[in-house]
């Protein structure tokens, strides 16, 4: 699909349209997991950024996408739609990643939220779940803003960088990906000491 879309690319010059279409990958992104949105938004904004979009309007159109979306995954997970929701969840999720979720968004909402976009596999679960825990939207707006900002503005830069190579965009999220699994291990690995000790001193 991906390839698809760049003969196209290659075939039209960017025009009016071609930042609506980065809002448009980070939304459909956020809506739907599976959808390979972050490859194809690093090359679609490396061939925007190439053709003359400002970097920074390119972040920006990703940013506005991302917490549109975002905003109704949030709606969706609130009362209106809670009960649907958690029994959607429990058919297409597995229990372990809800509760996971669950456990996060409970006892560190707004924290986990800020790093929802960081987190591989769960990030719009997160938002979902932040829903359905009842967490107030006027709560959860800053710290989801926050983290599609950090977002895309990285993917935005690494499209600066590597253009429109597809194979370029794929190594840079394998590896990028694999730090962002580092550096949460290390924050849960601190965490835990610190709690440990925290205890040890009330004890």
């Amino acid at each position: 699909m991906i390839e698809r879309i760049l003969e196209y690319l290659a075939n039209n010059p960017p025009g009016a349209w071609a930042g609506p279409l980065l809002g448009l990958i980070a939304f459909v992104e956020t809506i739907f997991p599976p959808f390979p949105g972050d490859i194809l938004f690093i090359v679609v904004s490396g061939w925007t950024v190439s053709s003359g979009l400002p970097l920074l309007l390119a972040a920006l159109y990703g940013v506005t996408g991302c917490f549109i979306a975002s905003c109704i995954v949030f709606y969706l997970g609130h009362k209106p739609g809670k009960q649907f929701v958690e029994g959607w969840l429990k058919r297409k999720v597995e229990p372990e990643k809800v509760n996971r979720a669950k456990e996060l968004i409970a006892s560190h909402g707004t924290i986990v939220l800020a790093a929802s976009r960081f987190i591989p596999g769960v990030r719009s679960l997160l938002v979902l779940m932040a829903g359905t825990s009842g967490m107030r939207f006027a709560l959860a707006v800053i710290p989801v803003a926050f983290s599609a900002i950090a977002w895309y503005t990285i993917l935005s830069i690494a499209g600066s960088v590597f253009g429109n190579n597809i194979q370029a965009a794929e190594g840079f999220m394998r590896h990028f990906e694999i730090w962002i699994w580092v550096v949460l291990a290390l924050a849960l690995l601190i965490f835990l000491v610190i709690r440990v000790r925290g205890r040890k001193e009330k004890g």
